[in-house]
């Protein structure tokens, strides 16, 4: 057991892919406090806390052949941001997911730059999600299945009007997020943080 204590996290994680539950102790204490501590400092609920690094490490454990890390705290930390972001989602307000989605797209650029590209397309699908479901319905359709606002009318049955502002709406509130995370991350790079 203390022989798991000199591995690095690389080391421990290619044991885990082999099945080595050993590994995967060693890799849990070494990282979820400050994976409960990360998630606790955005949830202010402990059972929530605890049930997000509890979902990453069964996930990990689960996909272990599957997965690729490269850099184990940048994916156990970045997991932990996507948990908290779906927990917000989850949450009836959902106001804290707008700070979250703000602030924690610009870290993760100084993380592993292959999560980039996945982290906008999970924050995108999650902002979808939160999406009023008719609201959603129109957006998918449109953007998704290339359906036009007047296919769009016909196939729900309401006006071509509501169709289009239903889109105008929707896509200014994704613009106005995702042009906030580009500022953010352009002042960060211009400043090196």
């Amino acid at each position: 057991m203390q022989l798991y204590n000199t591995f690095s996290d690389n080391e421990l994680f290619n044991l885990i892919q082999t099945g080595d539950q050993a590994a995967f102790g060693a890799l849990y204490r070494r990282h979820w406090q400050s994976m409960f501590n990360n998630a606790y400092k955005r949830l202010k609920n402990r059972d929530i806390s605890q049930d997000v690094v509890q979902n990453i490490f069964t996930d990990i454990w689960e996909r272990r052949e599957a997965v690729v890390i490269e850099n184990v705290p940048a994916y156990l930390h970045t997991a932990v941001r996507f948990q908290v972001i779906r927990q917000s989602v989850a949450a009836p307000d959902h106001s804290a997911m707008t700070d979250l989605f703000e602030t924690d797209i610009v870290s993760a650029g100084r993380t592993d730059d292959t999560l980039i590209g996945n982290e906008v397309k999970e924050l995108l699908r999650l902002w979808i999600d939160a999406l009023p479901e008719k609201r959603r319905e129109i957006f998918i359709l449109h953007y998704f299945n290339g359906k036009s606002t007047e296919e769009i009318a016909g196939h729900l049955q309401i006006s071509q009007k509501t169709v289009q502002n239903q889109l105008h709406t929707a896509t200014t509130a994704i613009k106005s997020h995702f042009d906030k995370i580009l500022l953010a991350e352009v002042i960060s790079s211009f400043l090196g943080l």
